[in-house]
């Protein structure tokens, strides 16, 4: 696994010797970040980690800074390494446990959340509610849920799907949050 683009590009990520990860597939990312764009200057949260392959790509492309948030360990240590390999351990903050336990340690306000939670566990909707009771998204925010594309679509109220796109057996859904408009009091 290799980082596509970016000032780090052709860089050897280290993947997993088992197959309890699935990182995002190369077409897939490299997809993704072509309908991102600039991400100069962005903070980013690479959600449910795995390798930290898409939060890595964000880095190489100009992100200023990633929030790395995996539970598993093995995973984590495999995160840190990455983040090493790339000698971004600067623009890097690597949070251990739970997605939503983690929320509060994010200091920055992202601009992008990159959400890759294991398929057929329903994790992406429950993140997406626990985003929104956290207050940690805005209307400028960018959301991305990756799925399977088999899987149902999610929907979740306080967010609005702005583009999904099918790549093989993989669906990227792209999010942004509704904010209710004040009562005007008329």
């Amino acid at each position: 696994m290799r980082i596509i683009a970016g000032r780090k590009r052709g860089q050897t990520l280290k993947s997993p010797d088992t197959y309890d990860i699935r990182p995002t597939p190369a077409r897939v990312r490299e997809s993704l970040f072509s309908i991102l764009g600039d991400l100069n200057g962005a903070i980013v949260v690479d959600g449910f980690g795995g390798t930290g392959a898409l939060g890595c790509e964000a880095l190489s492309r100009g992100a200023a800074h990633c929030y790395f948030i995996e539970r598993n360990n093995a995973s984590a240590d495999i995160i840190a390494e990455n983040i090493d390999r790339l000698d971004a351990t600067s623009d890097a903050t690597l949070l251990r446990g739970a997605f939503t336990s983690q929320l509060s340690r994010i200091t920055h306000d992202p601009d992008l959340w990159l959400l890759d939670p294991p398929y057929s566990k329903e994790m992406g909707v429950a993140a997406l509610q626990a985003m929104v009771k956290a207050s940690c998204v805005t209307d400028q925010t960018m959301v991305v849920l990756e799925q399977q594309s088999d899987e149902p679509q999610v929907r979740v109220e306080g967010f609005v799907l702005e583009d999904e796109r099918t790549y093989g057996s993989t669906r990227l859904s792209f999010f942004r949050r509704q904010i209710a408009p004040l009562d005007s009091g008329d």
